[in-house]
Order: C-alpha cells, then sequence, then structure tokens
C-alpha cells in the first residue's frame, strides 16, 4: 500500500506518514494490547525555496469551533476526561529543511501498560518555529485497545474570552469527557450579560449561537464562538443556556459566568476599532437633564408660594 502524503497547509511542505502494510495511509493506528514500543516513521520534504526549521509536536486532537478536527492545542493527562495525552508516549523533534530536502523522522511511543477504555486519538502537529511558511499540518495517530465504539457525553465546561484578529470573541466550550468520536453534533445556545437595565427592557440583547459540528474529538472541549465584532467585552455576570442533541442523545446545559473587570479590560485592550455602547451615559443625561427641569418647576413653584 503506497503511503498517503498530506499536502499540508504550510506553504511547500508536504507530509508522509510511513506506514507501511496497512488500508489506512493518512494515520497511524496502533493496538494498545500489549503495551510497549512502537515506532513510527514520518517523511518531511521542503519544496520551497527557504530553508524551514520545522518542529513535530505530539498531542490529542481537539474540535474546533467550525466543527473540524485539529491538533494545534497542548493537551494534558486528565483535560476533558483524557486517560493518556499523546505527548507522554513520546517527544517532540524538530529538523532543518534546505529547498528540495527531504528528511524522514522515527518517533518511539511508549504505548501505557494498563488497559485503555475507547479510543485515544493522538497525533503530530507540525509547523514552522520561524513561520517563514506559515500553517501547519498533521498526522494523526489512533490508540486504541479493542476497537471497540464509546459514545460520547456533553457537559457544559467554561466560559473563555479570545482576541481574534483584533476583535472580542466570548466562548462557551462544552466538553465530550468520554474516550469515543461524536458525529453530527446540533448546539442551540445562548449567552445575556445581566443588567440593571432588563427591567426596562434596555439591556443587551441576548447572543444567540445555532452550530452543527460534523465531528468532535473524544475527551475535547467543544467551543461555542460569540463573534463580538467590535464590540468590547463588559464584565458582569453573564447566563448561559442550551441544549445539544447528537444523535437520540440530549443534553441541556445552563450556568452564570462572571467576567471580571480586569479580565474584560485584558481583551479590548488588545483589540482594535472597538465601538462603544453609551446608552447608559445618554440615559444618565436625560436623567440629570430632568432631575434639573424638575428642580426649576420646583424652585419657581416655592417662590410663588412664598
Amino acid at each position: 500500500m503506497t503511503p498517503k502524503t498530506i499536502y499540508a497547509d504550510i506553504n511547500g511542505v508536504t507530509v508522509t506518514p510511513l506506514i507501511g502494510d496497512s488500508n489506512v495511509t493518512d494515520r497511524f493506528q496502533i493496538s494498545s494490547k500489549k503495551g510497549g514500543e512502537r515506532k513510527l516513521k514520518i517523511s518531511l520534504s521542503n519544496f520551497g525555496i527557504r530553508k524551514l526549521k520545522l518542529k513535530v509536536v505530539p498531542t490529542n486532537a481537539t474540535t474546533s469551533s467550525d466543527g473540524k478536527i485539529a491538533y494545534t492545542e497542548d493537551i494534558k493527562t486528565g483535560d476533558y476526561g483524557l486517560q493518556y495525552a499523546f505527548a507522554d508516549m513520546t517527544k517532540s523533534q524538530t529538523v532543518i529543511l534546505r529547498p528540495n530536502q527531504t528528511k524522514d523522522l522515527t518517533f518511539k511511543v511508549k504505548i501505557p501498560d494498563k488497559k485503555l477504555k475507547g479510543l485515544i486519538m493522538g497525533g503530530f502537529n507540525i509547523y514552522d518555529v520561524y513561520r517563514a511558511a506559515s500553517g501547519n499540518s498533521n498526522v494523526p495517530v489512533w490508540i486504541t485497545e479493542d476497537n471497540k465504539a464509546v459514545g460520547g457525553i456533553l457537559s457544559l465546561h467554561s466560559l473563555s474570552l479570545a482576541v481574534e484578529k483584533h476583535q472580542p470573541h466570548i466562548y462557551v466550550n462544552l466538553q465530550n469527557n468520554q474516550p469515543g468520536i461524536m458525529k453530527k453534533v446540533i448546539v442551540h445556545a445562548t449567552v445575556k450579560r445581566e443588567s440593571w437595565l432588563d427591567r426596562f427592557d434596555w439591556g443587551p440583547k441576548k447572543m444567540v449561537a445555532d452550530l452543527t459540528y460534523p465531528k468532535v474529538a473524544p475527551n475535547s472541549k467543544i467551543p461555542i464562538d460569540f463573534n463580538q465584532n467590535q464590540t468590547p467585552i463588559k464584565p458582569g455576570k453573564y447566563k448561559v443556556e442550551g441544549v445539544a442533541r447528537s444523535g437520540k442523545a440530549v443534553w441541556n446545559f445552563k450556568k452564570t459566568y462572571t467576567i471580571t473587570e480586569k479580565q474584560a479590560n485584558n481583551i479590548n485592550s488588545r483589540c482594535k476599532n472597538l465601538v462603544y455602547d453609551k446608552t447608559i451615559t445618554y440615559i444618565l443625561i436625560v436623567l440629570v437633564l430632568v432631575s434639573l427641569i424638575v428642580l426649576i418647576f420646583w424652585g419657581i413653584w416655592h417662590q410663588n408660594r412664598s
């Protein structure tokens, strides 16, 4: 079987897992029944015009906000219920590739001796250290003991903030804490910042997200993105509610989180072209003007009585 070349998202670089005799050519598949050590080989080729310093880092699969499997985060044992981190089984390597040069790397993977449940979806994240070539690539490594399917279970994990392309984002993070792949996860979620203006129906609008995730990785976070665009994040209490479905399974979630002023300022200070809502300022100005008018009329009325 001819190994499948992965035409990476790294400009001018191809990555080929040297799998050998297997019907599956785009990833490594390891049986963990006997533990021990396995050797995995990856071939890297640079067809660009610049010398590259590529780093190959072991990690575990995560789920992106658009429902794709990714290998770009640093995942540790215990994260989202993960049994074993792939980073604990092998070491990262760095290689320098000159233009039109190919090198093969060998990784020694130590398989845990203990019984494994479901699927450990590990992989290698590959990127240029100096970013002379943008992007990254990955080579999946699936480790399982019995190939038995394990169903996923979703729960609410956290609320987090981020800056992307100079815009503030709020993320509601669900998690699949089971070692099984989930397919077609449909999520409806809302986020509402609580305000005293709610009693007058002048408060912040409820943010709504309706998303479908084609695939969710085992033991991974499922980020639900609420792009704030040019609206700065305000401190306060944020009420999160929603429901997620996969097949016949349904999960409801509800929780209130607090965003501190320090957290909000940290995000807003790194964004550009933010447009601040001046509703409260206008309301205060109106209240002050109304108060002045009332005081003036009261003063006139009081003088006339005198």
